[in-house]
Parts: C-alpha cells; structure tokens; sequence
C-alpha cells in the first residue's frame, strides 16, 4: 500500500514539472516571436493555407486583443449629413456620398425644386429659412439617409431633417485658395468688367480687385461667392463676425456637432480618415476629380494681396486655422499603420482611375487593410458621373420626375453643368 502511494506522488510530481516546463518553453516562444513583430512591425507570416486561420489568430500579433481572435468588424455609419462648401472638393466628396447611397439602397435629402430649373441642386440659400418643405418627402415610415446637397448649416434644421444619430461632415479649403478658385470658375472678372472699364484689360485682375475691392461691389456686404463664403456655407453670420466670443462659442458647438471636418490640402488622408470615422471599405472613398478647373491661369500674387485678402476675409481665416489645427492634431495621433495604408490608397487611385479611363474591370487583391474587389464598368460609370448627373438619376429614383421628363430633358442637351456666371449669383 505505501509503494502504490509513493507511486501515485511520483506520477503526480512528473505530471506538475511537464506542464510548468510546457509553460515555459511557450513563453518564451511568444516573446521572441513578439520581439520579431517589434523589430519588424510589416512583417505577416503566411501559411500554406490562411483559410485555417479565420476566425484565430492570422498573422503572429500577440497582443492581448489578438490572442483569441480578430475583434468583430465595426458597423457602417449609414446616416451622413455632408455640409458642402463651394470650390472645396465638395463635388467629390458629393460623388463619393451618391456612390455609396446608390450602391446601398439609401435614402437621400434630396432639393424639393423644379428639375433643372436654376439653382435645382440647392436646398437652401443664405438668408433662406431651411425647412422639412425644402426636402422631397419619403414615404411614411422612412427617413433620409444621406444629405449632400447645397445647403447653409443651420443646426436646429438639420437636426429635425435627419435622423438622430448622424454622423456631420465637412471640407475646407485655404481661404486665398478658394477665392481665386471661385473668382476663376465664376468668371467674376468678366462681371466686374461690364461695369468698371479698367478691369477689362487688367493683366491681373484678382489683383486689381484685392486693392479696392469696394470699387468693383454694388453691395457692401461680409459675405458673398468671394467673402467668406466658406464661413456662409457653415452657418456663421454677422454676429460671428463682428463677435470673437461668438465666434468660438460657434466653433465650439461644432467640434461637438461634427465628427470630421475635412482639409483639402490633404485630401487623400481626410478620406481616409473619413474611411475609419464611418468604418466604411476602401472601395468606397475611390474617387476621380470632379470640377477641376483646368483652364486655370497661372497668376502672380504680391503680399500685399494676401493682405488684403485676409482683411476682407477674416472669418474664413478664423474658422479654416482651427478646424485644420484639428485636423493635424487628429492626423499626427495615427499609428504608422494608418500611413501604410495611405501609401497604398494612393496607388490604389491612380491605377484605377488609370482602369476607369476605358472603363475596364480592375481586380484589387486582398491585403491586411480590405478583402479582394473589382472596380467595375458600372463603379466606374459612376465615379465618372458628374455631380449633377448623380443627383438628376436620384429624383428619378425617388419619384421626384418623371421617366419620360427625365428622357426629354436629357434629349435636349442642357448646359445646366456649365458654371454659373458671377452676375446671375450676386
């Protein structure tokens, strides 16, 4: 009986050692492995088949929240109000906006106006009151989607339009930048002209403008196409101009109201941040440029225009050097992965924007950052659409005209994409 006993503890002391010596060697396997993983970040280590990884571990991370599994994807934000800014890519990221609604059976907010009849893209104007009439009604029992239309933000507004849990968003651009962008795509010098006779052979006329710019103005004003039209568009009034603590009180409410507000300075990386605020895929902040003015002159500024125009512009400044302080404190917290992915979402754009030129298919293999896709005829058809095109397919999808106004209008050719001229807009 004492030697059956003896036995049993032997046996049970082999058995301790053995697993506090498996312990050990398993250990020390993690931590020169993650040591690797340090001293490498990029490097992924295959197996001869990843499909036996799903669901486990699929590439040596052994940190804590990778042990047992990837975490569960994240959850598209579908409810997304883009407040747009004029001459700021906004036509872009409209398209972007259209792209992903129409691919995913989204309702949009769409301008209750008269198809193609002036302005028909515009929800509200400055100094309109922005009510529930002003949008297409849906059906009893839906709710909008998507909003990305010419809008001035006015929070009460927007907020008994959408829906509770919206995500904002916005773009800006430098404010010189964008006033010479409108000034040229508004051809306001061709407006000025036909009354201020100096102005029709100014060899610089931004410039001539910048000097006296109530020489060329019939109405005296703080905002208008080429005043702090960025600062109109956001909702900001006289009172923020007039008003520093009104102003930040105003600025203040945004950063709560907004989840992104967009530089467009640094476009690529504002998508795709905009791509992980709103856990949407890669495939859906593809783009190609839209109103790129490409008959641009190159002109010649002094410092004394940038003077000027800061004078005249103050609100614009204000509100474009704090959401960008924002914005490149936001970019600056990335990890290095997020700048991987960028490098790699830059080429992406260029090979299919490349693809897209004779609307060929394009197959985009799996990487860490996405699943494989194709970038179809039909993506491409629809990153090539212009802005206007997308919103006239949208009021045929939701009722708004006709199939047989929709042909007949479209029969006619209308020149409703071209620019508008400064003179029909003040």
């Amino acid at each position: 009986m004492r030697l059956l006993r003896k036995r049993k503890c032997v046996c049970f002391l082999i058995i301790v050692l053995s697993v506090i010596l498996s312990l050990t060697i398993t250990q020390t396997l993690v931590i020169d492995l993650t040591r690797v993983r340090l001293e490498d970040p990029d490097l992924e280590v295959s197996t001869p088949d990843d499909r036996q990884l799903m669901g486990q571990v699929r590439y040596l991370d052994f940190s804590p929240g990778n042990v047992t599994g990837q975490p569960p994807p994240c959850k598209p934000i579908t409810n997304v109000a883009f407040v747009k800014v004029h001459k700021a890519g906004s036509s872009t990221i409209a398209n972007i906006l259209q792209r992903y609604g129409i691919l995913n059976y989204l309702s949009f907010a769409l301008p209750n106006t008269k198809f193609h009849s002036y302005g028909y893209n515009y929800i509200s104007r400055a100094g309109d009151v922005l009510t529930q009439d002003k949008v297409v009604p849906l059906p009893p029992g839906k709710q909008y989607n998507i909003l990305f239309n010419h809008a001035i933000y006015n929070r009460t507004a927007f907020h008994l339009i959408m829906p509770e849990d919206t995500a904002y968003i916005s773009i800006l651009r430098e404010p010189f930048q964008q006033f010479v962008s409108t000034f040229e795509y508004y051809r306001v010098d061709k407006y000025f002209a036909s009354r201020v006779a100096k102005m029709r052979n100014a060899t610089n006329p931004i410039s001539l403008y910048l000097s006296n710019p109530k020489a060329f103005e019939r109405v005296q004003s703080h905002f208008s196409y080429i005043k702090n039209k960025q600062s109109e568009d956001l909702g900001l009034s006289r009172d923020e101009y007039y008003s520093p603590l009104k102003l930040n009180a105003y600025l203040d409410q945004m950063d709560k109201d907004f989840k992104l507000v967009m530089i467009l300075e640094h476009f690529d990386e504002s998508l795709l941040l905009l791509k992980h605020e709103l856990c949407w895929s890669i495939k859906d902040i593809l783009y190609i440029p839209k109103n790129a003015n490409k008959k641009k002159p190159q002109r010649n500024f002094t410092d004394t225009d940038y003077e000027n125009h800061r004078k005249y512009n103050h609100l614009d400044y204000a509100v474009y050097h704090h959401f960008l302080r924002k914005f490149t404190a936001k970019l600056s917290a990335q990890k290095p992965e997020f700048f991987h992915e960028l490098a790699h979402y830059k080429q992406l754009l260029l090979d299919v924007k490349e693809s897209c030129s004779d609307y060929s298919s394009y197959y985009v293999a799996q990487t860490k950052w996405h699943d494989s896709f194709y970038v179809t005829e039909k993506d491409c058809k629809l990153m090539l659409m212009s802005e206007l095109s997308g919103l006239d397919y949208l009021f045929l999808r939701s009722g708004h005209v006709s199939s047989e106004e929709y042909k007949a209008l479209y029969k006619l050719k209308t020149q409703r994409e071209k620019p508008r001229e400064y003179g029909k807009l003040v």
